[in-house]
């Protein structure tokens, strides 16, 4: 026993030598490590890890953002105001973030869902709901926002990439969300033109990138 406390203590012991090495050299932490004797192990280092451990707030707006997850802030616009800014930062702090959704925070999951009450065809929001889903189960409420972005997106292009996307996000669980589209739009409208043609395209490449309409 005293020997598992041991190793234990050692592991502990490592893994803050490493985050520490990651907070003070960002750019050039493997060379870091390798001067230090660290060997690079996939199945004993999962790097993403190191990095949110070691993340810290560098801005006022990720220390007010953490306040709210959290719990130290309530809910506004102002925090979804801030979310949007951050997220469409040149400088995002993806690690720092990351770990919320790794954890299934519920404040993140509310916020989410509020952003995308205000702003229901945001793609963007619900990109971040589906990544979010991919560590806490939220499918139900991941396919009504999908269903919900598609009736009132009236844009084609913008469509697209919604249909695309809700098909992407959706069909690792079993869920066939063209076949669900197919329901609620009237056979030969705009809309139901746009999911036979993402459908057509699915059929020629799994996984595209860009579709012309």
């Amino acid at each position: 026993m005293f020997d598992d406390d041991f190793e234990k203590e050692k592991r502990k012991l490592v893994f803050q030598e490493v985050a520490r090495v990651i907070k003070a050299h960002p750019r050039n932490y493997a060379e870091k490590l390798a001067e230090l004797g660290f060997r690079w192990v996939d199945d004993e280092i999962d790097e993403e890890e190191v990095e949110e451990r070691a993340a810290t707030i560098r801005s006022d707006n990720e220390r007010y953002l953490v306040g709210y997850f959290e719990g130290e802030v309530e809910l506004s616009g102002q925090i979804l105001d801030t979310y949007l800014a951050e997220k469409n930062s040149d400088s995002l702090n993806y690690p720092l973030f990351r770990r919320y959704f790794k954890k299934g925070n519920d404040r993140l999951k509310e916020l989410l869902m509020y952003g995308l009450d205000k702003h229901p065809t945001e793609i963007g929001l619900l990109s971040d709901l589906a990544y979010y889903h991919e560590f806490r189960n939220v499918l139900g409420e991941l396919i009504e926002a999908y269903l919900t972005a598609c009736g009132r997106e009236n844009d084609p292009e913008r469509l697209i990439q919604l249909v695309m996307s809700f098909y992407l996000d959706t069909e690792p669980d079993g869920f066939d969300a063209l076949h669900e589209l197919e329901q609620v739009c009237s056979p030969g409208s705009w809309k139901w033109k746009v999911i036979q043609t993402v459908r057509k395209q699915l059929e020629s490449d799994p996984e595209p990138e860009d579709i012309e309409f």
